[in-house]
């Protein structure tokens, strides 16, 4: 589980339309990002030596989680993982634990746990994630790839205008099953979801979700119960921050009132992810995904994207395009394709454990469709971000991620989670 902490300046006044509030500002280009991690990476430093043993029995780790928002007020909390590697030292575990508490002074309450065992008997791997999310002010700015950003609509009496109340408690699991030898995995899953929409934060002013929906028209939410499947490749070097090798994904999920669901769609999601070592510690990363939806699918369910791993939003934010506002598009189709270059820096040791530094620079990319993928306009009306960030990693899993982007309509954009984005 990956929380984000965003900072900086406030996006209500990072518009192409009022560029002057922002003051003094950083306009990288993206190609730059490369570039100067591409040279880094490319001067003399010193040899590395060869990769630590696995570490044995438990690990804990975690950071404090801090931020300020302008719709949510002070948000404090911490963020664990917790890793079991067993006596003989499993990878890239024996079982995760990622328990995650953020709250906020302005009303967010996110208590979550994400357990990952992939070494059960039989060669099975199931992973869990548990959670109750209050959010206050959820970003929603209409539906479709050219949904309009006016900043002037959240002065005055209407400073919620763009935004939503949001409840959610779900429950989700996974179980996955090699092939025999083959680095082919089956999946199969379940979820029971409920949520509760308030579309009036705080009871203050007019917001676009009531003008969508029109006087008298009940208020969507309710039960998300699914199943899903699918089929995963992967031939990863290893699973936190891999070096070669492919990752790839087809999955199909089902809402159904079968299930007790308020709603019935379907949602299929493919994804691929490959890997390159340019030379010893400089890697290209590359990640193109692809989601669509069938059926009648309620506004707010549009933003998930779902994986074999953990599920994230989009489109705009830390886990899909970087510098791009939180939710910033959403539709029934949604491309996102991401570009890191890796440069692993430094290794070295941190109270006897083996640690590692590594800068990133990033180009992402995207696109919604309102009523699903268009496969004629894929490369088409596409919305950029670039940036770049470091990551430090303690012992073979636990990374710290800052990111810093931006993009033409929203400015500078700060990010501080866990992992690698793919």
């Amino acid at each position: 589980m990956s929380t984000t902490i965003r900072r900086g300046f406030d996006h209500t006044s990072q518009q192409k339309s009022e560029p002057k509030r922002m003051g003094l500002q950083w306009r990288p280009d993206p190609r730059c990002c490369w570039a100067v991690v591409l040279l880094l990476a490319l001067s003399p430093h010193p040899s590395r030596s060869q990769e630590p043993p696995p570490p044995s029995g438990w690990e804990f780790t975690g950071i404090p989680a801090l931020n300020y928002d302008s719709d949510e007020g002070f948000g404090y909390g911490v963020v664990l993982a917790v890793y079991d590697y067993g006596p003989g030292g499993l990878l890239p575990y024996r079982t995760a634990f990622r328990p995650t508490l953020f709250v906020t002074t302005e009303g967010r309450r996110d208590l979550t746990l994400f357990v990952d065992a992939p070494h059960l008997v039989g060669g099975w791997r199931l992973d869990t994630f548990i959670g109750l999310e209050k959010q206050i002010a959820t970003p929603y700015y209409g539906l479709g790839n050219g949904a309009a950003y006016e900043p002037r609509l959240e002065e005055g009496e209407n400073p919620y205008y763009y935004r939503f109340g949001r409840e959610r408690g779900v429950v989700r699991a996974n179980l996955q099953k090699p092939l025999g030898r083959t680095p082919v995995r089956l999946l199969l899953g379940g979820q029971f979801a409920h949520y509760e929409i308030d579309p009036t934060p705080k009871n203050e002013g007019s917001t676009l979700i009531l003008e969508e929906l029109g006087p008298g028209v009940e208020i969507p939410g309710g039960y998300h119960n699914s199943v899903r499947a699918g089929v995963i490749w992967d031939t990863r070097d290893k699973e936190s921050g891999p070096g070669r090798g492919v990752w790839s994904e087809a999955l199909v999920e089902r809402v159904d009132e079968a299930l007790g669901s308020e709603y019935s769609y379907t949602r299929w999601t493919v994804a691929d992810r490959r890997y390159f070592t340019l030379r010893r510690g400089l890697v290209l990363a590359n990640r193109v995904l692809l989601q669509n939806f069938e059926g009648d699918p309620p506004f707010y369910a549009l933003t998930y994207v779902q994986s074999s791993f953990e599920a994230t939003e989009a489109l705009g934010g830390s886990k899909s395009i970087r510098g791009v506002l939180r939710n910033r598009y959403a539709g029934e189709g949604l491309l996102v394709w991401n570009a890191e270059l890796r440069w692993r820096a430094w290794d070295f040791s941190v109270l006897g454990k083996p640690a590692h530094l590594a800068f990133i620079g990033f180009v992402d990319s995207g696109r919604v469709w309102k009523d699903g993928v268009e496969v004629s306009s894929l490369a088409a009306d596409l919305h950029h971000g670039g940036g770049g960030g470091l990551r430090f990693g303690l012992g073979p899993n636990f990374v710290i991620a800052t990111d810093v982007a931006r993009s033409e309509e929203a400015g500078l954009q700060t990010y501080i989670g866990l992992g690698y984005l793919f």
